[in-house]
């Protein structure tokens, strides 16, 4: 008997198409009801279980004749009451999802994997090879607790979710499962991709988040042309593109160095920080830098990020392959030196110096640490390259605030307060997410297009984006979280993209860069 969708949905996928379609004059029974089955043209169907409105937890569900699938399942973080029930519950049955598409290895897009396979989860997992070798190191540390009761996966359940992944290359259609699909470069950071699935006599485009154009390392997002329906990400809502000086920014590092101070740099572990080493490595090579300034990095995750961006130079942008083949390396050049938080604590009073050090809000790992030693001393400087979520550390500095309290983690935990005297200065360049100005531009050389769903912004953010969409004649969503919409054909031809006011000071970043 067939009480729920669920229950339709898996007889639909064991079921030869021809006896579903509406012209069978059969009924199917919905808990003793006589209703007639779904028709054909009702597929496929996507429902947002996450990052809608919001920035944390992608997650979207594909129903189609051949059963169900995901695109991501990243983790629950801030932007939500709960992050911790959020990330523990799924409002469908995992044993069911018969394959999962990763766009990249960011936690807010695969966090919830071992989470997944723990549930019943056995698909495999489809994404590129560069993104397989990030989650692989994403989750080289295990479980964050070594408290069984309190985990949310175990290690067997990253052993086995790791056994799913599947390389496929860029620009290729591949079958997965039941599917078609294509991946393309998203130039978010390496491996990261769009996503074409053609399905259902449909194509769709789940988007991923997109780079910025002729951002450092990485080739520019893929240009695409036609499309059933598309998701888009509303990091920075409709922003207008804002002028990059890197050569500035080296310059501001010069400044703290002359005057005998060090240079403190937040950021996460996976590819922020590589943007950072190689442009501080660029600025070095063009004389903004002086090359003999140490540079400090502490994190044995970005070690090997390291190895692994350097080992895909064929994803490169032609400024970082010409620099590999010079060096041998973006990375490992002069004084960059690797190594352990308590040695590169010491080395503070020193010779002046740059720290890369993770977390990238102050809130736990290294960069406490360093902020503990450096605070209280006016020739320092702290900047920093991303969004700082509210009442994080990073948004007190960047509010002015000359007292905080820090989580000290040295073997063990234990609260700071410090009085802050360094200077704190936030640096652009260095996201990786593009402007809306650019989505927008991206979306005008459609030549044919569905319905945009827009996606991965905080509230205000996204429903900017689908405003500025639906002036361009295109139908724009910002889905609420559990909304269905189903794939029709209705594609149109986009108008002009807005001008965003340039002069307007554009939307904070609403991500959380990992």
């Amino acid at each position: 008997m067939i009480k729920t969708r669920r229950d339709f949905l898996r007889l639909a996928a064991a079921t030869p198409a021809a006896i579903l379609a509406p012209q069978f004059p059969f009924e199917l029974t919905v808990s003793g009801l006589a209703v007639p089955p779904a028709p054909l043209n009702d597929f496929p169907r996507i429902t947002f279980y996450g990052a809608t409105r919001q920035v944390s937890g992608s997650c979207h569900l594909l129903e189609t004749s051949h059963g169900l699938y995901l695109v991501d399942c990243g983790n629950f973080i801030s932007d939500v009451e709960d992050p911790e029930k959020e990330n523990r519950e799924f409002p469908f049955n995992p044993a069911e999802v018969k394959g999962l598409l990763l766009t990249h290895a960011h936690a807010d897009h695969l966090g919830r994997l071992p989470i997944l396979y723990k549930q019943g989860f056995r698909g495999k997992i489809y994404c590129t090879d560069a993104t397989r070798d990030l989650t692989k190191l994403s989750f080289a540390s295990g479980p964050s607790t070594e408290d069984k009761e309190d985990r949310l996966f175990d290690p067997e359940d990253v052993e086995g979710m790791l056994g799913l992944l599947k390389a496929v290359p860029y620009n290729t259609k591949v079958d997965a499962d039941k599917l078609t699909v294509r991946y393309t470069e998203a130039g978010h950071i390496l491996g990261s991709a769009m996503v074409e699935v053609w399905v259902d006599n449909r194509k769709i485009l789940f988007g991923g988040d997109m780079g910025p154009d002729n951002a450092p390392i990485l080739i520019s997002p893929a240009q695409h042309y036609y499309a059933d329906a598309v998701l888009v990400e509303s990091t920075y809502g409709p922003s207008p593109r804002a002028d990059i000086d890197y050569e500035d920014f080296g310059k501001k590092v010069m400044e703290v160095i002359d005057r005998g101070g060090d240079v403190l740099i937040p950021t996460f572990a996976i590819h922020k920080s590589q943007l950072l080493i190689f442009t501080i490595q660029r600025l070095k090579e063009e004389g903004y830098i002086d090359k003999d300034v140490p540079v400090y990095c502490d994190s044995s995750t970005v070690f090997r990020g390291n190895l692994i961006y350097d080992a895909y130079k064929d994803y490169h942008d032609n400024q970082a392959k010409a620099f590999h083949e010079k060096h041998g390396t973006l990375f490992y050049m002069g004084k960059y030196r690797e190594g352990q938080v308590r040695d590169f604590i010491k080395a503070h009073g020193g010779t002046p110096s740059i720290y890369i050090a993770t977390s990238g809000m102050l809130a736990y790992a290294a960069s406490p640490r360093h902020l503990q030693k450096m605070a209280g001393d006016s020739k320092n400087a702290i900047f920093i390259p991303g969004y700082q979520a509210p009442e994080t550390v990073g948004r007190q500095l960047l509010d002015g605030k000359k007292s905080v309290r820090l989580l000290i983690e040295d073997g063990n935990s234990r609260e700071v307060t410090v009085n802050v005297n360094l200077e704190v200065g936030k640096i652009a360049g260095f996201s990786s997410h593009a402007p809306g100005q650019q989505i927008l531009e991206w979306l005008e050389k459609f030549q044919e297009i569905g319905p945009v769903y827009v996606v991965h912004g905080d509230e205000d953010r996204s429903t900017g984006m689908a405003k500025k969409i639906s002036q361009m004649g295109i139908t724009g969503h910002a889905p609420k979280r559990n909304e269905t919409f189903t794939v029709k054909s209705d594609r149109v031809k986009p108008g002009k993209a807005p001008n965003l006011d340039a002069k307007a000071p554009p939307a904070p970043p609403a991500a959380v860069d990992q």
